[in-house]
């Protein structure tokens, strides 16, 4: 038996859809702070806004495992995690690094395969699931939904393929340098001295993201230092020369 709403709200939500679990409670303007969702109504977003689950993790935690079944999509509340697969000899390849904002897992909801990556926080963090039955009935009955999705997917498709050309015709100097460079204009803070990147992945994430291993990053990483282009310090690189960065990309 399904809860009409639409003389209110346009949506109609399966009566199975009602989550009754201990959770944080969502407002609308949560709800249209998800990309995918900030077309829908207020009305919509209230409705939706109980249906949602929203939970803690602690630091180098599994929010989703790749083979498993898919639960619904994420959104990053708050803190960072990495998205990432695994090898059958147990080599990664981190496909995104995840702020607060980004979402995963949408794929797995309409192709109705296993979830394709897994996510591991890199320290506390706070997610959303949107629970898969529900979003799919949204973007049954919602057309800009669907377009929003579509725009998402198009971007990310652009994004994969620029990690598949930068794996396969870009040397690890080059991509260890995009990385540094790419992060030292994102979120570098500069200092007399240069710009100053916080260490915010260990060396072997560095090396699953750059698609290489954690030995040749190091010595990329040398190798920058005795160029003064980088010094490598324990919690934060130095990025004395960007220029020299952007060269290498």
């Amino acid at each position: 038996m399904a809860v009409d709403t639409s003389r209110q709200t346009g949506l109609t939500l399966p009566a199975q859809a009602v989550h009754t679990g201990m959770m944080t409670r969502l407002t609308a303007d949560d709800v249209l702070r998800i990309p995918h969702l900030s077309s829908l109504s207020r009305a919509d977003a209230e409705r939706l806004a109980p249906e949602f689950v929203v939970r803690t993790y602690p630091g180098r935690d599994l929010v989703a495992r790749e083979g498993e079944p898919s639960r619904g999509f994420f959104q990053m509340l708050t803190g960072r995690a990495r998205l990432f697969r695994s090898g059958p000899e147990g080599r990664e390849q981190i496909m995104r690094l995840l702020q607060p904002g980004d979402t995963f897992g949408e794929v797995a909801i309409f192709d109705k395969g296993p979830t394709p990556a897994t996510v591991e926080t890199l320290e506390e963090s706070v997610v959303l699931l949107v629970p898969a039955a529900l979003f799919r009935l949204i973007v049954e009955t919602q057309p800009s939904v669907a377009l929003e999705l579509l725009q998402h997917f198009s971007k990310r498709l652009r994004g994969f393929t620029e990690l598949v050309e930068q794996i396969s015709l870009q040397t690890v100097p080059q991509r260890v340098a995009r990385y540094i460079y790419l992060t030292a204009r994102e979120e570098g803070t500069a200092t007399p001295d240069g710009i100053v990147v916080p260490r915010s992945i260990t060396l072997q994430d560095m090396a699953a993201l750059v698609g290489s291993v954690r030995e040749v990053v190091s010595r990329t990483l040398h190798v920058f230092e005795t160029e003064g282009i980088v010094e490598v310090r324990r919690k934060e690189i130095l990025v004395r020369d960007l220029s020299a960065l952007q060269r290498l990309l």
